[in-house]
């Protein structure tokens, strides 16, 4: 027990600095080559949340300074047209909605067939886009170094400004967790997929099929890096990470968002992997290292000690990752991460209990399973 603990814990503990070491450092910019006018920027939106005042200002700045900017919703009594028009009479909106699976995409659809310019962007709403932010993202797709071309770029989001202890907790899953593990694998040259704003080439959407590269896998962000890859081109992750505020979120909310993103990944080829985060976090890593102590013989004082031990350097790794990408990591933050780790068992024992996969009332699962059932 001795041996088996101490590897647990310290096997854990390492993908927890390693993940952090690899992911903390972006990468030596490149130079930006693309213009704001050179932007065709897909953004959908589905109730009145999306539409808020400072997310449709930074659309519309992006507007006025060249860019194509393509607002989706899927019918004309959407909710977030009303805040919409209210802080932009104008703005461009697209009506309509597809029937495949994926709701989302059926929403997406007409944007992506109407983006004229050269590089496409579609962003996930609520990420605030600044045309400097957009052109440094961006940047990669004209990198060419090495024997094969960047064919997709995407920008994870930032989580920032959190007004409630909710939104602090939905901060410690994007930033602390999501995000480190994705830029730590992006960095180990493995094709990592999320949500945030994708980037790529008028040229490579049209070679992919435009909306369908999208939609060909459960996941969308998955499905659209499968199919840029496929096509012989890198996909990468950027090292530019766009703030998306907050703001007060409901804690059921955040939580099912959780369930759902869990759930989806495991109908993923990555699924394995995520089988197995459960087991290197803090907790169960906790655990294990309290187990090799006591079949050592390590008194309860001692025990005590290595579990103070084990929890400030498991935050330090974090505060290390988060602090070097320019992030915040306070005492709320702090205490926000210990619940995540130790939700991370019950979430993966609740995204195991169901195939469901509730976005916004419609079961994807469902949709899903009865779109590969009448593929076989």
């Amino acid at each position: 027990m001795v041996w088996i603990g101490g590897a647990w814990w310290a096997t854990a503990s390492a993908v927890q600095w390693l993940s952090a070491a690899l992911a903390r450092s972006p990468r030596r910019e490149t130079p930006p080559r693309h213009r704001t006018a050179d932007f065709s920027i897909v953004a959908p939106m589905n109730g009145a949340a999306d539409a808020a005042p400072a997310y449709v200002a930074a659309l519309r700045s992006l507007a006025e300074q060249g860019a194509e900017v393509l607002i989706c919703v899927a019918g004309p009594d959407d909710g977030a047209l009303a805040p919409l028009r209210a802080e932009w009479p104008e703005a461009p909106v697209l009506v309509g909605s597809d029937t495949t699976f994926n709701p989302k995409m059926n929403n997406v659809r007409k944007g992506l067939e109407a983006a004229r310019r050269p590089v496409v962007a579609l962003c996930d709403a609520g990420i605030l886009l600044e045309a400097a932010t957009l052109c440094r993202a961006a940047a990669p797709l004209a990198d060419t170094g090495g024997s094969e071309t960047v064919g997709l770029v995407l920008a994870l989001k930032a989580a920032v400004a959190p007004d409630n202890f909710a939104a602090e907790l939905e901060r410690a899953y994007i930033n602390g967790h999501q995000a480190r593990f994705l830029l730590a694998a992006d960095r180990l040259g493995l094709a990592v997929a999320s949500g945030g704003v994708t980037l790529m080439s008028f040229d490579t959407l049209q070679r992919i099929g435009n909306w369908r590269g999208f939609n060909r896998w459960i996941a969308d962000d998955y499905s659209v890096t499968r199919s840029v890859r496929e096509l012989g081109l890198k996909t990468r992750l950027g090292d530019v990470m766009p703030p998306l505020p907050l703001g007060r979120r409901d804690g059921a909310v955040v939580w099912r968002r959780q369930v759902r993103w869990a759930r989806t990944r495991l109908r993923l080829p990555v699924w394995p992997l995520v089988l197995w985060e459960p087991a290197i976090g803090w907790a169960v890593s906790a655990i294990a290292g309290l187990v090799a102590l006591a079949a050592a013989g390590v008194a309860a004082g001692g025990l005590l000690i290595g579990l103070v031990l084990h929890t400030a350097a498991w935050l330090a790794a974090e505060w290390w990752f988060t602090t070097g990408r320019g992030l915040s990591f306070g005492g709320r933050a702090a205490v926000a991460t210990l619940i995540r780790e130790a939700l991370a068992p019950i979430l993966m024992l609740r995204a195991l209990s169901s195939r469901r996969i509730d976005w916004r009332g419609t079961d994807l699962g469902s949709g899903w399973r009865g779109r590969m059932g009448t593929s076989a």
